[in-house]
């Protein structure tokens, strides 16, 4: 609004290339090009491993890995970040199960740290989906740790604490 802008060839180029980004993003979903990493979380007290984030990356077959920055925008916008959260939560907890059969711990359990969307977030049917992951993993409580945004809450402060609320009783925080 109010200015203007000269038409370049590489405005075309990267409009094309968004465009044909966002429609490989379904087809990557089909097709399990996503994959989930984990970074670990250390507590500075002890220099031990307190928990580890889920990080998310597409290897996209003919460009090679996709940066988060390029494809996470566009999955907000075309609304498949729902799908991309579901499958990230759930690749998250399924590793996570098996890290506390293979690595029990007397203290805290291990922790999974995953970000969630607003979108994601503001679902109908967040709360059972999440509740039957963490049954289906049984995974013991304080596992999942949902990272989210100020703003998201923001969004809707009410709707957000009764959502966070009901997945603190299944044992997500």
């Amino acid at each position: 609004k109010g200015r203007y802008q000269v038409f370049e060839p590489a405005m075309h180029d990267t409009a094309l290339k968004r465009l044909e980004l966002k429609a490989d993003l379904q087809r990557a979903l089909d097709n399990a090009e996503f994959v989930v990493h984990y970074q670990p979380v250390i507590a500075l007290e002890t220099g031990g491993i307190e928990g580890l984030e889920a990080l998310v990356r597409w290897e996209h077959p003919v460009r090679g890995r996709i940066p988060p920055l390029e494809f996470i925008p566009l999955a907000e916008e075309s609304g498949l970040i729902v799908e991309l959260g579901s499958y990230v939560l759930g690749q998250a907890l399924e590793e996570a199960g098996r890290w506390h059969k293979l690595l029990p711990r007397d203290r805290d359990p291990l922790f999974v740290s995953v970000n969630v969307s607003s979108r994601q977030l503001f679902r109908q049917d967040m709360v059972q989906e999440i509740r039957l992951m963490l049954a289906r993993e049984a995974v013991p409580k304080g596992t999942l740790k949902l990272e989210i945004t100020e703003s998201l809450v923001m969004e809707n402060p009410e709707r957000a604490v009764e959502i966070l609320t009901w997945l603190k009783t299944f044992g997500a925080s």
